[in-house]
């Protein structure tokens, strides 16, 4: 690995990362327009990914029916506003260091906004691209049929962010493994019903296909942040039609993400089918899920 590449990948783990890749921007050839990384940063020539891990704890309790804060706090707002802003920040002046000029994506909540304001632009600002992609094309794992990342250490318990750079750095290879075991534990326990059967989009980076579901995202929408009450065991039944439980409204409030299916199918079902079946690395004395998953009772 030449200097800079591992000055970079050094500076990554000292700021909490845990897994870090890197993508020439070739791989990135067939990228639609749109998601291209070129459309946040034109001169970008490496795509670096980082990965930090979800701590396991706050899934379970969510499995467990027992505590929801624990996963909103620690395992989305602080690595999206705390870890993030560092990690990527240390990469970004350890490049500046050498002259480069690099870009920290965080983590986009939407498509592009705003007017183009070049003629060679796709669309306008505030770009949208697939930091799931990233991490595939960085070598960091796979798609996993729900289109989620699964690496070979966590599986989906990881969150990914993203460094466009000008630097030439040394790529790291494609995974060649297989996570993934099409179980469909993701499938059969999305309450949502928002991931299809087949595998039927498709991708191609260096030769190497990829492919995942179909994502109904507006049905998954809903339930990840517990608007649909069949499924959200914080109604009460007295809120106003259409409008959140108040203490969703305190999650979101607080954290300023929320999420109430915190990934039943394709967070935790996935993950502990991978765990006890031996898929990826990381084991632990309790299983993730270990007895019969809780239910929204039905209303009177």
């Amino acid at each position: 690995m030449d200097a800079l590449t591992e000055r970079v990948r050094r500076a990554a783990l000292q700021h909490d990362a845990d897994l870090v890749g890197f993508a020439p921007i070739s791989r990135f050839d067939n990228a639609p327009p749109e998601l291209h990384p070129r459309t946040i940063y034109p001169q970008t020539r490496t795509v670096i990914a980082v990965a930090v891990r979800q701590a396991r704890g706050t899934l379970k309790t969510a499995e467990e029916g027992t505590y929801w804060q624990a996963y909103n706090c620690d395992s989305y707002w602080y690595l999206n506003e705390v870890i993030a802003p560092r990690l990527l920040r240390g990469i970004v002046m350890e490049l500046e260091k050498d002259g480069c000029t690099s870009v920290p994506v965080h983590n986009p909540f939407h498509p592009h906004t705003g007017r183009r304001l070049r003629d060679d632009q796709p669309s306008g600002p505030d770009g949208m691209v697939s930091l799931r992609l990233i991490g595939v094309a960085a070598g960091l794992g796979e798609l996993g049929h729900s289109k989620v990342l699964l690496t070979p250490q966590f599986g989906p318990r990881q969150r990914i962010f993203s460094v466009f750079t000008d630097a030439e750095l040394e790529p790291t290879p494609l995974f060649t493994g297989e996570v993934c075991d099409g179980c469909l534990a993701c499938v059969r326990e999305c309450q949502a019903g928002a991931i299809g059967e087949d595998r039927s989009v498709k991708l191609t980076i260096e030769g190497r296909q990829y492919s995942h579901a179909p994502l109904d995202e507006d049905a998954c929408g809903r339930v990840h942040c517990g608007a649909d009450p069949r499924f959200s065991p914080f109604w009460t039944g007295d809120e106003p039609e259409g409008e959140q439980p108040s203490y969703s409204k305190f999650l979101q409030h607080r954290f300023r993400h929320l999420s109430i299916c915190v990934g039943r199918g394709c967070l935790r079902s996935c993950l502990d089918h991978l765990e006890k079946t031996g898929r990826i690395e990381a084991q632990f004395n309790t299983p993730l899920i270990e007895r019969d998953r809780w239910q929204v009772p039905a209303s009177d």
